[in-house]
């Protein structure tokens, strides 16, 4: 996801020193913040693994930091860059009103997708759990019928 943020961070740039309306630079804006978002999110995520990211996941933990500070150091530079640009094309207001927005936008986003990817995750948290009872009690009985059939 942080290759997707830096190529349209690039775009941002490139709109902006080419003095592009506004209108075309948000497209890309809107789309770099979505990537940071998401970026954000599985680091959120990844601080409190689901059982399956646990077990089957082969990133080691030294690995797994590095990526995250990698990833948020990089996109704290994008962001102070994009603010100078927006502030340097259009003016303080112009940025001032989109931070305005994107808190609005950021908030409506994480009530829907973010508690769908949570629910979705104890969903299947809550399966792997279920299906290792049964495997355990189906061993217990089993082990219990075959004590009981042999004396």
């Amino acid at each position: 996801m942080i290759a997707m943020a830096s190529t349209t961070f690039k775009g941002i740039q490139t709109l902006v020193n080419r003095g592009a309306e506004i209108e075309h630079v948000a497209q890309k804006l809107g789309a770099w913040y979505t990537y940071a978002a998401d970026i954000k999110q599985a680091e959120a995520e990844a601080e409190s693994p689901g059982i399956f990211k646990k077990l089957f996941d082969g990133n080691s933990v030294e690995q797994q930091a590095l990526n995250s500070v990698i990833a948020k150091k990089k996109l704290q530079e994008q962001e102070k860059q994009i603010r100078e640009l927006i502030v340097w094309a259009y003016g303080v207001e112009t940025y001032q009103e989109m931070i305005m927005l994107r808190r609005k936008i950021k908030a409506q986003r994480e009530q829907v997708i973010y508690k769908q990817r949570r629910r979705r995750r104890m969903f299947l948290d809550g399966l792997l759990l279920f299906a290792g009872l049964a495997v355990s009690a189906g061993i217990i009985y089993g082990t219990i019928a075959f004590i009981r059939g042999a004396s």
